[in-house]
């Protein structure tokens, strides 16, 4: 359960009424419409039932383990996700974007199935899910469908755009690198005299690929970048804006065959091999190119559409809410060592009680 709170927190689906009430019980205004507690507790319950889904009952023992403040973490992580749905809905609303009848009808019906089935029924009941709320999701969720495809096609480009990014986007580069880092095992900045340390092995390790060492060899035996050491410090071919600013300016920058001295970013020193300069032909490329390009037109539109709203968030609301009750388990061991306290105390006297042990949560990331 590698870094399960993360799996929590994206969980997280903001549904939410549109419809008036009052601001009275509201945890978060968006451009004058109430979120209120009810529809958070909601939201909070449905995130509760698809995570003990997927994991179990028992997967809040291990979440509580990476983060003894995960309720608070993934409140504030749900309440965001409201906010933004809250956004859409709003904008829906405005631009008469509606939910596709036949998926709305498609989405009943298999809840209609799935509420038929008993034990499903009985894990909706146990979290508190009603028939209304879950209706109320795959309304929404239509919508929020509804509102993609009406994002992508007004971000589809035209041909005289294409081709701009074509020319702007035309040259890639298949390059290799070994990666020293510069952050320690938490993900912090090390010390400017573990950086000295680094930066004097990188050169190093430059020094001994200008008198001919093997490139790939000394990736895999050096780089901290695990996804391409294993493959001789490969990344294969990429164009503009996919790498950091200091990494892409020495790659373009250099020639085939070429190897550039240790180049500082945010990650670390990189030691760059440009292997090939490539320069693609617009038909090979233009389906690519147009896949990109709508994706950043849409991350644009949804950006001013976000910017466009007012949010008021009243977090002091939410703070007392608990949504899971984390039981401790008991250890074998912890039992056995209660066992032995009680069988002592018992030899001494004899009106001594049985007692119980439990085990004590880690704060494992």
């Amino acid at each position: 359960m590698k870094k399960l709170l993360s799996v929590v927190t994206a969980v997280a689906i903001g549904f939410a009424s549109v419809a008036c009430s009052s601001t009275k019980d509201a945890v978060a205004l968006v451009d004058g419409k109430p979120i209120t507690k009810q529809e958070f507790e909601e939201n909070l319950k449905f995130n509760k039932w698809a995570m003990e889904q997927q994991y179990g009952d028992k997967v809040w023992e291990q979440v509580e383990k990476q983060n003894p403040d995960f309720q608070n973490s993934i409140k504030a992580n749900v309440l965001n996700q409201m906010v933004q749905s809250r956004i859409v809905l709003n904008y829906a609303e405005k631009n008469n974007i509606k939910a596709d009848e036949a998926q709305l009808k498609q989405f009943n019906d298999n809840l209609k199935k799935t509420l038929a089935d008993k034990t499903k029924k009985a894990s909706f009941d146990k979290d508190g899910l009603t028939e209304e709320a879950l209706k109320k999701y795959g309304e929404q969720a239509a919508i929020m469908t509804a509102f993609s495809n009406y994002v992508a096609k007004k971000a589809e480009p035209t041909e005289t755009e294409l081709k701009e990014y074509y020319e702007k986007n035309k040259e890639k580069v298949d390059a290799s690198h070994i990666l020293l880092s510069t952050t320690d095992a938490s993900g912090k900045p090390m010390t400017e005299e573990k950086k000295a340390e680094v930066k004097k092995k990188a050169d190093e390790l430059y020094n001994q690929l200008k008198n001919g060492a093997d490139f790939a060899k000394l990736a895999k035996a050096n780089s901290a970048d695990p996804g391409s050491a294993q493959n001789g410090g490969s990344l294969g071919e990429f164009g503009k804006g996919k790498m950091v600013k200091e990494f892409e300016d020495v790659a373009f920058s250099l020639k085939e065959g070429e190897i550039s001295k240790p180049v500082a970013s945010q990650y670390g020193y990189h030691i760059i091999k440009v292997n090939k300069k490539v320069t693609s032909k617009y038909n090979d490329v233009k389906d690519e190119l147009k896949s990109e390009l709508t994706q950043t037109k849409a991350q644009e539109l949804i950006k001013k559409i976000q910017e466009s709203s007012t949010v008021e968030k009243y977090e002091d609301k939410i703070k007392d809410i608990k949504f899971v009750e984390v039981k401790k388990s008991t250890t074998s061991d912890d039992k056995s060592t209660t066992d032995s306290k009680s069988t002592d105390s018992k030899s001494t006297d004899s009106k001594s009680t049985d007692s119980s042990t439990t085990e004590k949560k880690s704060e494992d990331k």
